[in-house]
């Protein structure tokens, strides 16, 4: 865990790969929004944004294998310029985490689909934001049936890959490779 404290520069002096985790809401002022209702985000942690956006900047710029999972994906992209949707109520599944709820479409031409070696996932899904617009430097990877972007790569880096659902309380294939992926390229960076 890297607290939000300090320099996120110093930070990556010693990492070899991130993993940008799920967690609370990313306030909308920090992504240029300045009029929405505070009450409507889900466990906000200004300190925590500020430094994973930077971080996440930090390690785009400096090529830094990156994961991100759920708010990690929507700081990916925040962090590069991407806009965000803020209220998504129809992804935030009843089932116990480790089902998946819905199915998102793999792109073709992708490393996610490399990765997965499939056209479709079937994923969890809890959140109620998620990426809009892609940062010009991500390409979408995958995407629900109902539009939401589910996946967003950088095609000019060694890994950079942001998924919305919750591959950590999957048990299949799919989940298992993309923490596989990060290591793999965190240890080839070291």
């Amino acid at each position: 865990m890297l607290p939000p404290v300090g320099s996120p520069i110093s930070a990556l002096g010693i990492c070899d790969g991130i993993l940008l985790s799920g967690g609370g809401d990313i306030a909308p002022r920090l992504c240029g929004i300045s009029e929405y209702d505070p009450a409507r985000l889900i466990d906000p942690y200004p300190e925590r944004d500020e430094y994973e956006l930077e971080l996440a900047r930090l390690a785009y710029e400096h090529d830094i294998p990156t994961l991100g999972v759920c708010r990690g994906i929507q700081v990916m992209n925040a962090a590069l310029g991407g806009s965000l949707h803020f209220d998504i109520p129809s992804h935030t599944q009843k089932r116990s985490r480790e089902q998946p709820s819905h199915s998102v479409s793999v792109q073709s031409g992708t490393m996610l689909r490399r990765l997965v070696g499939t056209d479709g996932l079937e994923v969890n899904s809890f959140h109620h934001q998620a990426a809009n617009m892609p940062a010009k430097t991500l390409a979408v990877a995958a995407i629900a049936e109902d539009g939401i972007i589910e996946a967003l790569e950088a095609s000019d880096k060694r890994f950079w890959l942001g998924v919305q659902w919750h591959p950590e309380h999957m048990e299949d294939y799919a989940s298992r490779v993309l923490f596989a992926a990060l290591c793999a390229a965190a240890y080839k960076r070291a």
